[in-house]
Parts: C-alpha cells; structure tokens; sequence
C-alpha cells in the first residue's frame, strides 16, 4: 500500500528532484547527485539508509509519539498505529519502496551505454567477463559524449558502487558479472519504462 502511493503519486516529481539534487540529506546521510556527465563515485551505503535520527519527539493528543515532521499531519497518528499493528508488512513495503527509490536513482545517473553493459552481462550471468570485453560500452560512450575524461575503471566503477555488477580478480586483470541486483534493476526499469528503458543517452 505505502510502496504504491508513493511510487505512483511521486514518481516523477522524485525523478525531477534527483534529477537537480546536489546535495542534503536523505533517512539522517548525505545524498549527491552528478552533473549530467559526471557520475557519483559512490552511491549511498544500505546501513546509512536505515539510519534515522528524529531527535526529540512530541506527544499527540492521542498518546501516539510523533516525530516533528509528523506533527500537524491528520493521518500520521493513524499510520503509526499500523505500523505498530503490522511491524512485518510495514518492514516489507519499506524494502519496496526504498528498492524502487534506489531504482530510480539509479536510473536517473546512469548511461544509456551502461544499461547496454548491463544486458550484455545479463545475457551471460555465470561469466566473469574481462575488463577489455567491456570497453566497447565505454568506446561508445565517449564517441557519443565527445570527451574522453571518464576512464573505463571509473565508469565500470559505478555500477560496482551500485552493486549491480561485481568485480573479480586482481588488479591488473580484472573481471566483471552481473549480481543479482543487477537483474533485478533490468527487471524494474523494463517494467516501469516499457518504451523508455533502452533510449537513455551515452
């Protein structure tokens, strides 16, 4: 329920706003977006997304503890009480709708030449491809963006920062695959941009 109100309610004024966000703060730790040719180096961690620090919490009039960002709000003390009521479902909607925010963020960052990067490691999950085998993607993505600034490791290293391909093997001869994660993140963005998935630029 929460997971769908709110991805079907804010799905694009979210999308606007990661879109411009250059910085502030997101579940009590930072949040960074890049500029549209430069990506973060690191994404944010799924320990600090579960840090929350309300600080002092008011009394409602109904004896239910509020937060300040709450306080004032008609359906706040209602949605605490289920909360409290349904711990287990509250903690699997929150997964959803976090999953879909990082989705999203994801989504927003990366290149279109990525996605193809993705899809070619999907299309062989249990290889660990080299280094080299990739850097068609990247050959590819400076042509269409003209520059030649961002090296094959740092655009490989975004997607390990978002965890959706891993890396393999020592330094000098390293590795990718595809995780889980990764399919899973195909998997959404097929599902929420049927028409729109595969036409991001670079």
């Amino acid at each position: 329920m929460i997971a769908l109100i709110l991805t079907a309610r804010f799905r694009e004024p979210i999308r606007d706003f990661l879109s411009r966000l250059i910085s502030g703060k997101f579940l009590g730790q930072e949040v960074n977006a890049a500029p549209p040719l430069q990506q973060p180096a690191v994404p944010i961690t799924s320990e600090d997304r579960l840090t929350y620090a309300t600080g002092v919490v008011p009394e409602t009039s109904g004896g239910v503890a509020l937060p300040p960002e709450l306080v004032g709000d008609p359906t706040a003390e209602r949605a605490v009480e289920y909360v409290k009521a349904n711990p287990a479902n509250t903690v699997i909607e929150y997964r959803r709708v976090l999953y879909a925010f990082n989705a999203e963020r994801l989504f927003n960052s990366i290149f279109g030449t990525q996605v193809e990067l993705l899809e070619y490691l999907a299309l062989h999950p249990e290889a660990a491809i080299p280094m080299q085998a990739l850097a068609q993607f990247h050959d590819k993505h400076q042509k269409l963006v003209g520059s030649t600034e961002y090296t094959l490791r740092n655009y490989l290293n975004f997607l390990v920062s978002f965890g959706v391909i891993s890396v393999l093997g020592p330094e000098n001869a390293f590795e990718y695959k595809i995780t889980q994660h990764g399919v899973e993140f195909l998997s959404y963005i097929k599902s929420a941009y049927p028409t729109k998935w595969n036409t991001r630029i670079w």
